[in-house]
C-alpha cells in the first residue's frame, strides 16, 4: 500500500474519532494501512511541543497518533507533487519527505504536518492549508480530463488494453482499496472509489503498458495524462475533505466500510 493510502487513511480516521470512534478502531485501521514502525517527531521543536521522541530515541507506537487527532482540528490532506507544493510553508523540512512520500495529512490546530515515510509517521511543522475542491467540482474536472485524455489517445489509436495491463489494474485497485469509517457521505466514498480505479489505469499507463510504440506517441500518452493526473490528485483531496466534515461530527459511527 502506498504513502497517498496511508495518509487517506490517516485523514479519514483522525475525523472520525473527532466524531466519537473509538481508539480500538481508529488505531486498527491505521496500522492496517501499513506504517507500523512508530512515530516520531522530525525536529527537538515538534518532540517538545507534542510530547513525541524526537530524533535518536526510540519511535513511539500509532497510540501516539491519538493525542494529535484528538487536539488538532479537521485534519487536511495534502498531495504534494513537482511543481505544486500548495499547502506546504515555503523553505520548510517537511517539503522534501512530503514530495518523496506525496502526501502530508495537517493537524491546523497543532501546526503540524504527518507524513508517511518507510513504515514510519514523521511529525513535521506546517501551517500551510490548501482548500480542496467541492466533491461536484472534482467530479466535473476529473471527467473533463478524461475525456480530452480519452480523445487524445484514440486519436493515434493507442487507447487499447490487453488483458494483461487489465490485471495489473485490477491487482493495484485492490491494493488500494481504502478502509473507510461508517458514515462516510457516498458522495465521496463513490468519489474516492472513482480515484482509485483512476489512480490504477494512470500507473499502468505511466508506466507505457499502453499500444503505445513510438517516441512520439509515448510522449503524447505521457501529455495526455498528466491533466487527469492532476485532477485525480485534486479529487481524492476533494473527497477526503468532505468526508472529514461529515465524520467529525459526533453523530458518526464507529464501524467500517470497504471502498
Amino acid at each position: 500500500m502506498s504513502s497517498v493510502h496511508a495518509a487517506t487513511t490517516l485523514a479519514l480516521w483522525a475525523a472520525a474519532r473527532i466524531g466519537g470512534c473509538s481508539a480500538d478502531d481508529v488505531l486498527a485501521a491505521v496500522d492496517a494501512a501499513g506504517h507500523r514502525v512508530g512515530v516520531r517527531a522530525a525536529c527537538s521543536e515538534i518532540a517538545a511541543a507534542t510530547g513525541l521522541p524526537g530524533p535518536g530515541s526510540p519511535t513511539a507506537g500509532s497510540m501516539a497518533l491519538l493525542p494529535l487527532m484528538t487536539d488538532g482540528g479537521l485534519p487536511e490532506l495534502l498531495l504534494p507533487t513537482a511543481g505544486d507544493l500548495r499547502g506546504l510553508p515555503p523553505r520548510s523540512d517537511i517539503t522534501v519527505p512530503a514530495l518523496d512520500a506525496g502526501a502530508v495529512v495537517v493537524f491546523p490546530a497543532l501546526g503540524i504536518g504527518v507524513v508517511p515515510v518507510d513504515g514510519h509517521w514523521r511529525v513535521h511543522h506546517c501551517s500551510g492549508a490548501n482548500p480542496a475542491l467541492t466533491v461536484g467540482e472534482a467530479n466535473a474536472e476529473i471527467d473533463s480530463c478524461m475525456a480530452e485524455a480519452t480523445r487524445s489517445l484514440t486519436a493515434i489509436d493507442i487507447a487499447r488494453g490487453s488483458d494483461q495491463v487489465r490485471e495489473h489494474v485490477r491487482t493495484r485497485m485492490l491494493a488500494e482499496a481504502l478502509d473507510i469509517p461508517a458514515g462516510t457521505p457516498s458522495a465521496a466514498s463513490a468519489l474516492l472509489a472513482k480515484v482509485i480505479s483512476l489512480e490504477a489505469l494512470l500507473a499502468v499507463a505511466q508506466g507505457h503498458e499502453t499500444a503505445a510504440v513510438t517516441s512520439r506517441e509515448l510522449a503524447v500518452v505521457d501529455d495526455a495524462l498528466r491533466p487527469l493526473a492532476g485532477s485525480v490528485r485534486a479529487g481524492r483531496r476533494a473527497a477526503v475533505a468532505h468526508a472529514a466534515r461529515a465524520l467529525a461530527q459526533p453523530s458518526v459511527s464507529s464501524s467500517r466500510s470497504r471502498r
